[in-house]
């Protein structure tokens, strides 16, 4: 089993460096001609992007495992992530190894669902401070919020085919009820599902409650959560200044920010795809040239993901035979 399990992990490398091997190429390349003193900056950033997360999820447990050891597991959650889509991979291993260090499943899912909760709050708090401190980031990264003139949507010579368009409304709106009084088993599961998110955040936001009456708990979960999108943001820049793009820091952290709250709703395996297709498009629309965009988005993921890649396997398949995870 400790065989298979090894051999799993590195098959595992395999497929995701073959399916992606030009990504990874041109990653090469573009890390290849910039600053080395900014890629040292960048390299850090990601170590630290990984202490973050250890920092957080120590804020929502009772128990102290080692640091050391919690560090290890968010490696090795690094690596379950790319496989698995929104982050379900790194929740399961932080799951699994709550349990191993004598929480039951259900505080263990509670604590790791905190973490997300409070990673989701500062992150929205951080935009909502980046765009507020410097509101002309936002319109140089092409996010307009223009109000609709009444006029232009309902002309005023066109009330008789508004009036028909209303008609029909009503009359499609009265079929969609009809045919949803037949599927009231299907709008009773909906309405499970609801009310099952609803009693997981009330329950969350109370046990926020209690963390927060732990200002050493309180402390470690909110200054982990702040920091790890900030350490994105500061890979991003460095990549950016070694490509010599003039461009400042408060407009990568308000593209990094808006783009990967964008590409949140569109799940896929460690946001690969999504995420970087968002982040190019925000660096163009700032300013920064096509050609520098790509490489830097390529550079980011290579340092963040391929770089990393080979290493976490590892830990993952090495936590896993030690039962650590």
């Amino acid at each position: 089993m400790k065989v298979l399990l090894g051999a799993g992990a590195a098959l595992a490398v395999v497929v995701l460096g073959v399916a992606h091997r030009t990504a990874v190429d041109a990653g090469g390349d573009s890390l290849a001609g910039a600053d080395g003193e900014w890629l040292v900056l960048a390299v850090l950033a990601t170590v630290a992007m990984w202490l973050a997360g250890a920092v957080s999820l120590l804020g929502t447990i009772p128990v102290r495992p080692p640091l050391g050891r919690v560090l290890a597991v968010q490696f090795a959650a690094s690596f379950a992530n790319h496989l698995l889509p929104a982050g379900s991979g790194a929740m399961a291993v932080n799951v699994r190894f709550l349990q191993r260090q004598g929480i039951s499943r259900g505080a263990a899912v509670g604590a790791v669902g905190l973490n997300s909760l409070a990673t989701g709050i500062t992150h929205v708090a951080l935009l909502a401070a980046a765009v507020a401190v410097a509101p002309s980031t936002l319109v140089r990264v092409g996010v307009h919020l223009p109000r609709p003139d009444v006029r232009t949507i309902v002309p005023p010579s066109s009330h008789g085919p508004v009036a028909f368009a209303a008609v029909g409304a009503a009359v499609l709106s009265a079929g969609a009820l009809v045919a949803l009084r037949g599927s009231r088993r299907w709008l009773r599961r909906r309405a499970r599902r609801v009310a099952s998110a609803a009693r997981r955040l009330v329950r969350e936001m109370r046990e926020l409650g209690e963390v927060l009456r732990h200002p050493g708990r309180a402390a470690a979960l909110w200054l982990g959560s702040l920091t790890l999108p900030l350490f994105h943001a500061l890979i991003l820049f460095s990549l950016l200044r070694g490509l010599q793009a003039p461009i400042g820091a408060g407009t990568v952290l308000v593209v990094y920010l808006g783009m990967s709250s964008l590409t949140a709703v569109v799940p896929s395996p460690g946001a690969i795809g999504g995420l970087d297709v968002a982040l190019v498009a925000g660096l163009v629309a700032a300013g920064v040239s096509s050609t520098v965009a790509v490489a830097t988005v390529l550079g980011y993921r290579m340092i963040t993901v391929w770089l990393p890649l080979p290493p976490a396997a590892c830990t993952f398949a090495v936590l896993l035979r030690r039962r650590v995870i």
